[in-house]
């Protein structure tokens, strides 16, 4: 049966790091990790030196010896933040249904944001409850998930990370942004669309570059252009979007499109739109990002990207679960595609199936 233990990440009082250790002793990450796992391969002038500096910094190594996989304790750790946004949050559900599904303990620790913070305390507090392995849901927001990779380096249980850029010695399962904005590009240009401007997420997060990226190269290979007067910057909210789509106007007032990298931003673009009596899709067709269940009931009804969110969560928990119940398994690298549902907001109501009722 399925427990779900949430566990907020403070920041107070830092605890001592294998990290500190090493540094202290001027060794490796992983000759302290030797130590602490009593491997014989390290001198007895180091192990002592070594273990003189865990008394010292009160380092609590227990945590890593007991996160050893020697025994299995049916309980995945998930390390997290952004639940707030919708990508993040629909993860989480996904990573919490294939739990059940398999008959799993979930430990969640949620990090308290994208700015400077130390997730040492977050991870070791998953460690200490005997994790088999440890998904990380975590928004790629500036150098956030590098530093967190950092940390999770020298951790003795399998590691995927959802969301993110490849980095060195961990799975990954994300979403290929590129292809569901090429299609969005490609579905706008077959409507006959020629000005189509961009309203870009927070550009200091990575699926926000790569969409951004995707229309601008997408429109070169239709031979359009993609100069920055298209381009305005949101933060993901429907306020930034409406602000977005004032600034579009105003710069570009013979627009006939423009790609939304979210749909919450794409309701304050339909709002700017009809206050300025610009018809859409008539005047100018408008998309979004996530389809989420209010873009069939906007009016008009959004064209949006459906991302597989609950299979992207599933995904992960089996790749984890593959990796601890078989350590010499290689790392793997998925990108799930997505879907484009075309609604009223680009093809008209011919084109745009009634919303189905759900709750």
């Amino acid at each position: 049966m399925l427990t779900f233990t949430l566990m907020g990440a403070s920041t107070s009082g830092k605890r001592a790091t294998i990290k500190d250790v090493a540094a202290r002793c001027d060794v490796s990450a992983q000759t302290v990790s030797r130590v602490i796992n009593n491997h014989p391969r390290v001198a007895p002038a180091t192990r002592k030196r070594i273990q003189a500096a865990i008394a010292e910094l009160n380092y609590r190594p227990s945590a890593l010896a007991r996160g050893l996989q020697s025994n299995r304790s049916n309980t995945i750790g998930v390390l997290l933040a952004g639940l707030e946004y919708t990508g993040p949050a629909e993860t989480l559900v996904g990573i919490t249904d294939e739990c059940g599904t398999q008959g799993l303990t979930v430990l969640i620790a949620e990090l308290p944001g994208f700015d400077d913070f130390d997730p040492s305390a977050a991870i070791e507090s998953l460690l200490e409850h005997r994790v088999d392995g440890i998904v990380m849901s975590v928004p790629e927001v500036g150098e956030t998930v590098e530093r967190i990779a950092a940390e999770l380096a020298h951790v003795p249980v399998p590691i995927v990370l959802v969301r993110a850029d490849e980095f060195s010695g961990f799975s990954g399962v994300t979403i290929d942004n590129t292809s569901a904005i090429h299609q969005v590009v490609d579905h706008l240009v077959g409507l006959g669309r020629r000005r189509i401007a961009h309203l870009a997420g927070p550009l200091g997060w990575r699926e926000a570059r790569a969409r951004s990226l995707a229309w601008k190269d997408r429109l070169a290979h239709h031979g359009l252009d993609a100069d920055d007067l298209l381009l305005a910057e949101g933060d993901w909210s429907a306020e930034s979007g409406a602000r977005g789509m004032e600034a579009l106007l105003e710069r570009v007032p013979d627009l006939d499109a423009v790609v939304v990298a979210n749909d919450r931003m794409a309701f304050g673009a339909l709002y700017v739109l009809d206050k300025h009596g610009r018809s859409v899709p008539d005047d100018v067709a408008v998309t979004g990002f996530d389809d989420i269940h209010e873009a069939q009931w906007s009016t008009p009804s959004l064209t949006s990207v459906r991302q597989p969110l609950n299979h992207l969560g599933r995904s992960a928990v089996r790749t984890v679960l593959a990796q601890s119940e078989d350590p010499t398994r290689p790392v793997t690298a998925e990108s799930l595609r997505c879907t484009l549902v075309v609604r009223e907001s680009t093809a008209g109501a011919a084109h745009a199936s009634w919303p189905t009722s759900s709750s």
